[in-house]
């Protein structure tokens, strides 16, 4: 399989999604954004499920490479709103997100994003709000 990551897009992960363990498995117009984080001891909660800001981080860390690099021009983004549901506890060796535009306009972008186990269930979805913004 051919390296579907723009070295762009490589280079904004960055603090805390890296820390993390975040790893940028696709990133594409046509594809969408999918990353994956390998689960680790100190991701867990107290009852030894992936706590929910790791999850909120993957997420918004998907969304705003998928708005960043939804179309030709590939412009920063940042958060203007998100709004994430829980469904599943999440558990196993690794988790994944993958994010689609649902609406790119000249100022704003409308992406979801999915969070999935290593069974392929999703446990999460948000709808994440980003500005486009002028990084000159």
């Amino acid at each position: 399989m051919e390296n579907q990551v723009p070295q762009a897009a490589q280079e904004r992960m960055v603090g805390f999604i890296r820390y993390c363990g975040g790893e940028l498995l696709t990133c594409s117009p046509e594809a969408g954004v999918l990353m994956r984080i390998p689960i680790q001891p100190h991701h867990l909660n107290f009852y030894g499920k992936v706590h929910g800001g790791l999850i909120s981080t993957i997420m918004d860390a998907t969304a705003g490479l998928t708005a960043s690099f939804a179309g030709a021009e590939q412009r920063p983004a940042v958060t203007r709103s998100a709004d994430i549901h829980y469904f599943l506890p999440v558990s196993g060796s690794e988790i994944f997100a993958k994010g689609h535009v649902i609406r790119a306009g000249k100022t704003m972008c409308l992406v979801y994003v999915d969070v999935l186990n290593a069974d392929d269930t999703i446990c999460a979805t948000g709808a994440f709000e980003y500005f486009y913004v002028d990084h000159h």
